[in-house]
């Protein structure tokens, strides 16, 4: 089932303990229908998507890079008109959207109970760091973690010196998360196990390829509760 006996559990933040992206996805509809007059909204998705992507290596992951993406793409599509009521509301979307509620997922913190102190838990989560820490101190779950890691990017060199910090061999290593991309992927690719917990919204930047996939095997579940069977606790 798993590579080898785990003795340590790590879990994504975003989407895998609490709720995200459809804080995003409701900005992101709000400012497509508000620039409306210029681009159809999902002309104005698009190039946004496509700033985002463009951004990321530059400005990393979080709101406030969302921020600029969102001003950048409303820029281009006014053409040089006047716009600044409509990034006035934009940069008003994104304080509202850092001072939003942590919505824990239904379930999560059960789990993180029953793991605790039967295996070496870790948050393996990435984005600005202020953010992060933020929704960690508000969602109460920091105390079940032995560690917690807040990374600029996810990849197999990430995970990589995770592992090697914090004295973890990688077949006792076991990754939960719902993004493919960067909870599943990269752990597998370092010979670690992984289950992904699919939420129902993904970022596209997160969407892998059916070639990406391939020969890549992990468990897939319907929900985080669906784990403590695997693990061996009712």
């Amino acid at each position: 089932m798993f590579h080898g006996q785990i003795k340590a559990v790590a879990f994504d933040a975003d989407d895998t303990l609490w709720v995200n992206e459809p804080f995003f996805d409701r900005v992101k509809a709000d400012v497509a229908e508000m620039m409306s007059d210029y681009i159809p909204a999902k002309g104005f998705m698009e190039i946004l998507e496509q700033t985002q992507s463009r951004n990321i290596g530059v400005f990393g992951y979080g709101v406030k890079s969302f921020v600029i993406s969102m001003v950048e793409a409303a820029t281009a599509v006014a053409s040089g008109r006047g716009i600044s009521s409509e990034i006035e509301r934009i940069v008003e979307l994104g304080r509202s959207m850092l001072t939003n509620p942590v919505e824990p997922i239904a379930g999560v913190e059960d789990v993180l109970r029953s793991l605790c102190g039967n295996y070496e838990l870790l948050m393996i989560t990435k984005g600005d760091v202020a953010e992060q820490q933020r929704k960690i101190s508000l969602s109460g779950m920091a105390p079940y973690f032995d560690h917690i890691e807040i990374l600029a990017e996810k990849d197999e060199s990430s995970y990589e010196g995770i592992l090697r910090k914090h004295c973890i061999r990688c077949d006792e290593f076991l990754m939960v998360g719902n993004s493919v991309k960067s909870d599943i992927l990269p752990v597998v690719g370092v010979g670690g196990s992984a289950v992904h917990i699919p939420f129902h919204t993904t970022w596209v930047h997160e969407k892998v390829s059916e070639v990406e996939l391939r020969g890549r095997e992990y468990i897939e579940l319907g929900s985080a509760c669906e784990l403590l069977p695997l693990l061996m606790i009712s």
